[in-house]
C-alpha cells in the first residue's frame, strides 16, 4: 500500500513538474520598434534565464538600422569593433560578445528574431551597430534581474532616463526639426536649439551670429529651464559630435567682424539664419546628413564682392586648405557648404 501511494506521489510531483517547465518554457513574444532620434521604443525588458524569446523588430524609421545583443558590459566593444568594417547591406559581425543579431532593416522593413535568453543572470545590452548610432541607439535586456527606477537606470540612453525623471518632457523627436528658443549652455542668452530628422540636432547663437556645436541623440530636456523660471540652462540629450573653436568660421578683409542678427525664415521646416557680417547679408541654412551622422551648414553671400576667408573648424569644405584655413573667391563665397561628421563618438 505504501509502495503504491509512494508510486502516486511520485506520478503526481512529475506531473506538476512537467506543468512548471512547459509554463517557464512559454516563449516571451514581444515586438521592438525603432523611433526617430537614433531610440527604441523599449529601453529596456525583462527576460527569465533559459525563457525562449520571439521578438519582432520593426523599423518604421527613414533611415537602416539592425538589432544586436550582446554580453553584458560588452556593447561598447562590439561597436567600436565595427567601425572598421567595409560597408555592407546586411551587415553580420562576427565578435565573440555577440549572442544574436538581425540583419540591417532597411525603412518600414521588419524581421523576427528567435533566440533563448541566456542561463545566467545579467544586464545583456542590445544595440543598432551602424556607424555613429552605437553611442546612443541602445537598451538593455534583464534576464533573471530586477530593474531599477527607469530615471536611474544606467543600461538605458540618456534621453529614456530623462523621460523617466520628467513624465511630461517635451523633446518631440517625432516632430523633427523642431526649434526652441532657449538658453543653452556655452552659448549667449539668445540661443536656439534646433533638433533635426536622423537624430542630429545643433545649438545656433544669435547673439554672435555662429553655430556653437553639434550633438547626435534625443534633443534637449528644458525642464531646467522652465522650473527656474528661466534661469537655468536646458540639458542636452545625447553626445556632441561637433563643437566650434574660437576663431570666426567667416571673416571679411581684415577688419574687426561686426555681426548683427536678422532674423530667419524658415525652408521645410528648417531655419535659415539671416545675419550681417561688417554690413554684409549671409544667410546660413543648416541640413542633416541623409545617414544621421552630421549636418551639412549651407551659407549664401549673394552680395560678396571680396574674397572670403573660411575657417571650417574641422569641417570639410570643398576648397584648398592651407593652415586650417580656406580663401574662396567671391564667385565660390556666393553659395557654399561645411560639413561636420560625427567621428565614431569622438
Amino acid at each position: 500500500m505504501c509502495g503504491l501511494l509512494n508510486s502516486k506521489m511520485r506520478s503526481l510531483a512529475l506531473a506538476f513538474l512537467t506543468i512548471a517547465l512547459s509554463l517557464s518554457a512559454a516563449p516571451l513574444k514581444l515586438t521592438l520598434s525603432t523611433v526617430p532620434g537614433l531610440q527604441f521604443d523599449k529601453p529596456r525588458f525583462t527576460a527569465e534565464p533559459g525563457q525562449a524569446i520571439e521578438l519582432t523588430f520593426k523599423n518604421p524609421d527613414d533611415m537602416a538600422h539592425n538589432l544586436v545583443f550582446t554580453q553584458p558590459g560588452q556593447r561598447m566593444a562590439v561597436v567600436q569593433a565595427t567601425i572598421a568594417l567595409p560597408p555592407d547591406p546586411e551587415r553580420i559581425i562576427k565578435h565573440p560578445a555577440i549572442l544574436t543579431q538581425t540583419l540591417t532593416l532597411k525603412p518600414n522593413a521588419s524581421a523576427v528574431l528567435k533566440f533563448t535568453a541566456p542561463k545566467a543572470k545579467g544586464i545583456y545590452p542590445y544595440v543598432c551597430t551602424l556607424p555613429g548610432h552605437g553611442l546612443l541607439m541602445y537598451g538593455a535586456m534583464y534576464v533573471g534581474e530586477a530593474m531599477p527606477d527607469l530615471a536611474k537606470d544606467e543600461h538605458v540612453p540618456p534621453m529614456a532616463r530623462a523621460k523617466g525623471a520628467n513624465s511630461n518632457l517635451h523633446a518631440w523627436s517625432h516632430r523633427r526639426p523642431l526649434m526652441y528658443r532657449i538658453f543653452m549652455p556655452d552659448a549667449s542668452p539668445a540661443a536656439i536649439a534646433v533638433a533635426l530628422p536622423h537624430g542630429v540636432s545643433y545649438c545656433w547663437d544669435a547673439g554672435n551670429c555662429r553655430l556653437r556645436y553639434a550633438w547626435i541623440g534625443g534633443f534637449v530636456d528644458p525642464m531646467p529651464v522652465w522650473r527656474a523660471n528661466g534661469n537655468g540652462l536646458a540639458k542636452i540629450i545625447g553626445n556632441k559630435f561637433w563643437t566650434a573653436t574660437e576663431t570666426a568660421p567667416l571673416q571679411v578683409g581684415r577688419a574687426l567682424q561686426k555681426v548683427e542678427f536678422k532674423g530667419y525664415r524658415k525652408i521645410k521646416g528648417h531655419p535659415e539664419f539671416h545675419y550681417t557680417l561688417n554690413g554684409l547679408d549671409v544667410y546660413e541654412h543648416i541640413t542633416a546628413l541623409p545617414d544621421g551622422t552630421g549636418i551639412i551648414r549651407h551659407f549664401r553671400i549673394p552680395k560678396i564682392v571680396s574674397p572670403l576667408r573660411v575657417t571650417p573648424g574641422h569641417g570639410e569644405i570643398d576648397a584648398e586648405m592651407s593652415n586650417g584655413v580656406a580663401v574662396l573667391s567671391p564667385d565660390q563665397a556666393k553659395t557654399f557648404t561645411i560639413t561636420h561628421r560625427h567621428q565614431h563618438g569622438k
